[in-house]
């Protein structure tokens, strides 16, 4: 039986202290298990103690090695994040620098609706007072349906501010109202002239827009302040004048049948006749003088058809032989 340099331990019957010696947990290879059950109890409890002590050291070694490789990761992983930055920040050296800017013109006109453009416009007039004119000349005019729905509104304005619980006929609805009609009856005024001629040379579109803007005039409120029954009647009888201004703009041409016809195709006489009974005779002249071109027109589509032999016109009536009036034969006789 093969035998071993291992002992278990053994109690001395001399000595009662007992000697208990522990299983190194260690496993260093350079202490042989079976020396340690021979030493002496003294030198293998240092021998232990030792080995708890370099235990702990190992432990320590390790949680410093675990400290260490952490600082260095984290040291490595900080140099990369400073590497990184420092390449971006390389890279935004490269990139333009983009800032706000404010909206090209183009676009900032588009963008504003039709109060603000109005107030750009006029602002800007008050600082350039010059570019007036030029302002007139570039912008197209208005057409009739825009003009008549511009006095439209104002119309409305007025209606709008009247007061409900109150007369609308009476002074205290007149003052409301006031500084509205005024604005409304400088815009009439300002839109008639534009259709006038020499500026305006087509004699239709300026009685569309004379008819509209003249039942606007007599449909305002009746107040019965004196102030505004002398301005409405004022008004009325200058709207008068300008439909004979533009009846009577081509009076001067021979046969003057322009006139009759837009007298037959908007059915001026009638339209007349009413603005004149709701305006007490304001447009007596203007009717007349509608009438009167009437009948000679019919006069003389009368006399044509009377006479159909007969030339039309005057200087066919006449035939002279100039020859007998020569110089030759003046001396001869």
């Amino acid at each position: 039986m093969m035998s071993t340099n291992f002992h278990w331990p053994t109690t001395n019957k001399n000595d009662n202290r007992e000697v208990s010696i522990e299983t190194p947990t260690s496993t260093d290879p350079h202490v042989p298990r079976d020396s340690l059950a021979s030493m002496p109890h003294a030198t293998a409890s240092t021998t232990i103690k030792k080995r708890k002590r370099d235990d702990e050291l190992d432990g320590d070694k390790s949680t410093t090695t675990t400290t260490t490789t952490t600082t260095v990761s984290s040291s490595s992983t900080r140099k990369y994040l400073q590497s990184s930055l420092g390449s971006s920040k390389f890279k935004k050296a490269k990139t333009p620098k983009i800032s706000g800017q404010p909206l090209p013109l183009p676009r900032l006109i588009e963008s504003l609706d039709r109060s603000n453009l109005q107030k750009l416009v006029q602002g800007l007039i008050a600082v350039h007072p010059e570019l007036q004119s030029t302002l007139i000349k570039i912008s197209p005019r208005p057409s009739i349906q825009d003009s008549i729905q511009l006095l439209q509104d104002k119309f409305d304005m007025i209606i709008s501010h009247l007061p409900y619980k109150c007369d609308v006929e009476s002074d205290y609805s007149y003052l409301r109202i006031k500084p509205h009609l005024q604005e409304f009856l400088s815009s009439v005024s300002d839109f008639i002239l534009n259709y006038l001629p020499p500026l305006e040379t087509n004699m239709t579109r300026s009685l569309q827009f004379l008819h509209e803007a003249t039942k606007l005039v007599y449909n305002l409120p009746n107040f019965t302040n004196q102030e505004f029954q002398y301005t409405k009647s004022t008004a009325l009888e200058q709207i008068a004048n300008c439909w004979l201004i533009v009846l009577s703009q081509d009076e001067e041409k021979d046969g003057n049948t322009d006139v009759v016809k837009v007298i037959h195709e908007l059915e001026l006489l009638e339209k007349l006749h009413e603005h004149n009974e709701i305006s007490f005779n304001k447009f007596e002249k203007v009717v007349d003088y509608c009438k009167d071109k009437l009948e000679q027109h019919e006069l003389i589509m009368n006399n044509n058809e009377a006479g159909s032999g007969v030339p039309s016109s005057i200087s066919d009536l006449i035939t002279v032989d100039y020859s007998k009036y020569s110089i030759a034969n003046t001396t001869s006789i």
